[in-house]
């Protein structure tokens, strides 16, 4: 994996655990302001087994990470961000990548998830790397002036 030449120095992708609570929590609010999840939300996702949980760290410190969950050989991106001041420089199409790989690994032959329909950096990123665009769930997401839809996107490894 190449990165831009702006990133400082090499990300550092690991399992996260519920130590890394009050790291993830400061990113959660910033990153899902509308729908974050809670703390008991993110410690119960990280406790359980079936989940894939992966920080991104640069220097020591957390920067971004995903969520998933997994069933059989199907798994779901719940969460995935990357702080704004170090979003363009290729970091979360290597936390995608990272993924992949750790998924291929427990016999994952498919990655799903849904992005609202205003969030083109998420929906370039996406579609850039490789997801198809199956279908659309209308009024998925409340917003502060009603409803917008989420776009259903899946990947097959």
């Amino acid at each position: 994996m190449t990165f831009r030449k702006s990133c400082r120095s090499m990300p550092e992708f690991y399992s996260l655990t519920d130590s890394d609570v009050p790291s993830i929590m400061p990113i959660e609010a910033l990153s899902f302001s509308d729908d974050h999840w809670s703390d008991k939300q993110i410690t119960q996702q990280l406790l359980n087994p079936q989940y894939l949980n992966v920080g991104v760290k640069e220097q020591g410190v957390l920067i971004g990470f995903a969520l998933l969950g997994c069933v059989l050989d199907e798994a779901e991106i719940y969460q995935i961000t990357i702080l704004p001041a170090f979003q363009g420089r290729g970091l979360a199409t290597a936390l995608l990548h990272q993924l992949c790989e750790r998924l291929n690994v427990s016999g994952v032959c498919r990655l799903l998830l849904d992005v609202r329909e205003t969030n083109l950096p998420a929906i370039r990123l996406y579609e850039s790397f490789g997801f198809v665009l199956d279908g659309r769930r209308k009024g998925y997401y409340v917003t502060s002036t009603g409803h917008e839809d989420a776009l259903l996107y899946s990947y097959a490894l």
